[in-house]
């Protein structure tokens, strides 16, 4: 009978004190039951855990070189600035631009090489992590919409039962009345 009042409830509340122990156990059951699913599913996302974890080590590996490259460029550039030109020999000043150049079109195209390989990697991963996080939140949902649907059907069974234990307990009413104005006309 205490199902009966559940179905005036909306779909979130229950009345506890209105349900039988046998019901609530069967409740519990299935509650912890759908709770053991839930932690075995959330053990299948540890190893995602541990690639960002190890994407974000090579994120960090990868900005200590930046800045080792950077600070490189910035000793070439001083050593560039501070070399003396030697002008007693004609076109040394010339020679000497071009070894500069050299040198700093080298260092340019090292750090301009090295900022492409960061922003490939970068990409590379921004790319992983969407691709892991769509798919844990697929699986997320597939796991709560299993959820749902396995307490739709408890609900369901339950309603289901409590109809026939009614329906029975009905006829034995109605058959023990009838045969209550039975003996009382006898």
């Amino acid at each position: 009978m205490a199902l009966f009042q559940t179905e005036s409830m909306s779909a979130g509340e229950v009345n506890y004190k209105s349900m039988g122990k046998d019901q609530l156990v069967m409740l519990l059951q299935s509650q912890k039951s759908d709770i053991e699913a839930l932690n075995r599913k959330l053990d299948e996302y540890a190893p995602l855990a541990e690639e960002k974890e190890r994407l974000a080590q090579q994120v960090e590996s990868l900005t200590a070189e930046n800045e080792s490259m950077k600070a490189k460029l910035t000793e070439l550039e001083e050593k560039a600035g501070s070399m003396d030109v030697d002008v007693t020999e004609p076109g040394s000043i010339a020679e000497m631009a071009f070894r500069v150049n050299g040198v700093m079109d080298a260092a340019q195209k090292a750090a301009d090489d090295y900022l492409a390989k960061i922003k490939e990697m970068h990409d590379a991963m921004s790319l992983e992590y969407k691709v892991y996080e769509m798919t844990a939140k697929q699986k997320a949902d597939e796991i709560l919409n299993k959820a749902n649907a396995e307490a739709e059907a408890v609900v369901q069974k339950a309603r289901v039962e409590a109809n026939d234990i009614w329906s029975t307990l009905q006829v034995r009413f109605n058959s023990y009345v009838a045969d209550k104005k039975q003996n009382d006309n006898d």
